[in-house]
């Protein structure tokens, strides 16, 4: 009897663990789209077409602008953005940086390159600016540290824009 207690005992424990095993990991793109929160930022994504945090295996750390942060771009740079595929690559790009860097890793880091392609982009910035609140260049970090099989996911307020080219003339 013991025996088939302690046997009941150990599968009532190990089923759990195996239900989440048994769960598919998910890619950066997946876990921003399963979010909900992220639909601006996945709509550009899907716009630049970023294989990068859709599925190679990186790792990536991708800043992430939740929606309430493109509602904040004016309408007139978010059309542009969005109408023209290598500005929003660049864009998209401007949010991506290699490697896995949780948000208490940023300070020490400094700044790092983006793979935003054009030679304009500056290095993004980090600080510490209290005791849990960490900043990319003028962006507070909100939701930090979204694991996904690719990287990681720092949600931010703010969308990183980097220096645009004028506009195309008719």
């Amino acid at each position: 009897m013991k025996t088939k207690i302690v046997v009941l005992t150990l599968i009532m424990a190990l089923i759990p663990v195996g239900l989440i095993m048994a769960q598919p990991q998910m890619t950066i793109y997946d876990t921003l789209k399963a979010n909900g929160n992220y639909n601006a930022l996945v709509a550009l994504l899907d716009k630049a077409n970023v294989a990068e945090v859709k599925q190679m295996q990186g790792p990536f750390t991708i800043f992430a602008p939740d929606d309430a942060a493109f509602n904040k771009v004016p309408p007139e740079t978010l059309k542009r953005i969005m109408d023209d595929e290598a500005i929003a690559k660049n864009v998209a790009f401007f949010h991506i940086i290699p490697g896995k860097y949780m948000v208490k890793d940023l300070p020490e880091l400094k700044e790092c390159k983006t793979l935003c392609p054009t030679a304009a982009a500056q290095p993004l910035k980090f600080t510490k600016v209290g005791v849990d609140k960490y900043m990319v260049n003028n962006a507070n970090i909100t939701k930090p540290d979204m694991m996904a099989t690719n990287g990681v996911i720092q949600g931010i307020d703010m969308v990183l824009i980097p220096p645009m080219a004028p506009p195309k003339v008719p």
